[in-house]
């Protein structure tokens, strides 16, 4: 019973961290088309800013919702200032991003040096048999939850969900329609930057903050977003975390974190061979079919 408990609790956790570390990228990959290499950074940006926060007397979950306020502040600025002006220009866009990338990390580092102040994970531990479970990774799963349902409520019940859809689809059109496309954009690329933010503050008490800690959430957020398509972004991050934490957890269950890392690693290349447009293709060819029957 205890082994059980605990596969599924590592299945929990392998799939909220892939879902936390992909949420911003998913917004502003699959709704923009832009390839935002300095992902990881605007999630390291969280951490700082959750860290000073909290070893100024700022509890918490204030200390989170002021990084993700404030790493979204600067998104939209760096849109402004930088990104809009490549939009179109998948190439361009993926060179500034990267430069972004290293301003960042470096910039941090000069700044701050190589460490900065850990925060303590809160929460306590359940335990089950011989093993104990973090009631924090508890906390994180249910967070993952209410994201995932806040960005389809948005996306599928709003104005702004309908714009942006539409942009997506057809930018040109949709200006052609009075949408101020340039508006979607901004705020498009606010949103994932506040989701990155908001992502590598919580993850923040799991991990060291240093300036280079965005790498290590970088390629699980674009296997997760790659093998999820872009069919349906919400949907397709869902299927893609769940369907390659299946294949890690007990991988790694067995045999070590290390072979579960290229069980996934493995995982997403047969899916993408299988799936060249991704697991949200699936549901797509399902409403296609139903459609037509």
């Amino acid at each position: 019973m205890a082994e059980i408990v605990s596969l599924l609790y590592q299945f929990g956790t392998n799939a909220a961290f892939l879902l936390l570390a992909a949420l911003g990228l998913i917004v502003i990959l699959g709704m923009m088309n832009i390839i935002n290499l300095a992902h990881g950074e605007f999630m390291m940006l969280g951490a700082y800013a959750a860290s000073a926060a909290v070893h100024r007397g700022l509890p918490f979950p204030l200390a989170v919702l002021l990084s993700a306020v404030a790493v979204g502040v600067f998104g939209i600025v760096l849109e402004r200032l930088v990104v809009r002006h490549f939009y179109g220009r998948e190439l361009g866009a993926l060179v500034v991003t990267w430069g972004i990338s290293l301003i960042l990390s470096q910039g941090t580092l000069i700044a701050f040096g190589p460490f900065m102040a850990p925060i303590a994970i809160p929460g306590g531990a359940l335990t089950v048999g011989v093993y104990s479970f973090s009631t924090y990774w508890l906390f994180l799963m249910a967070i993952c939850v209410v994201l995932l349902a806040g960005l389809g409520w948005l996306y599928k019940a709003t104005e702004f969900g309908l714009q942006a859809r539409a942009t997506m689809q057809n930018a040109a059109m949709a200006r052609a329609l009075g949408i101020r496309v340039e508006r979607v954009y901004m705020i498009t690329f606010g949103l994932g930057s506040a989701l990155a933010g908001l992502s590598g503050a919580l993850l923040a008490p799991t991990t060291s903050i240093a300036p280079f800690m965005g790498q290590q959430f970088v390629a699980p957020a674009f296997i997760t977003v790659v093998v999820g398509g872009g069919a349906s972004v919400i949907g397709g991050a869902i299927g893609s975390s769940s369907l390659l934490s299946l294949v890690e957890t007990p991988v790694s269950f067995l045999m070590g974190s290390f072979w579960g890392s290229i069980a996934l690693l493995v995982t997403a290349l047969v899916l993408i061979r299988i799936l060249p447009n991704g697991v949200s293709s699936l549901r797509l060819r399902r409403r296609t079919r139903g459609a037509r029957g």
